[in-house]
């Protein structure tokens, strides 16, 4: 199974078993810095966002993140000259806004799924 086809899975089991669906999945890599923009997967879905991280020293261990689409208050995508830097606002728990920055390539190479998403965010089309 391709790894888009596997990350789909696993997020509409996650929302199933939290009695949610959605009916599309966007997805792009991102990371917290240059050099490991390619750490994470981000799926923008109509109930929110799942983080997928990926660790790639010693074991290789992923772990899934889900932050519901009312607690998105802010997300932006602003060009930049070699990647593009992604900031998002969302609520904690404790009702506190956060606010996390991400660097995205402009293309990943065989990933046509990443290009399109970018395209939705510069569009600020990502949940519709």
């Amino acid at each position: 199974m391709a790894m888009k086809e596997q990350i789909e899975a696993e997020v509409n089991e996650y929302l199933a078993d939290n009695g949610m669906a959605t009916s599309y999945h966007r997805l792009m890599y991102a990371g917290p810095s240059m050099r490991t923009r390619h750490s994470l997967v981000l799926d923008f879905t109509e109930v929110g966002l799942i983080t997928f991280s990926f660790s790639i020293v010693g074991k290789s261990e992923t772990q899934m993140f889900f932050l519901p689409k009312e607690k998105i208050r802010a997300i932006r995508l602003d060009k930049k000259r070699f990647v593009h830097k992604l900031s998002m606002e969302a609520e904690n728990e404790e009702g506190d806004v956060e606010r996390a920055e991400y660097f995205v390539s402009k293309r990943v190479f065989g990933r046509p799924w990443h290009t399109e998403t970018l395209q939705l965010l510069f569009e600020k089309r990502i949940f519709s």
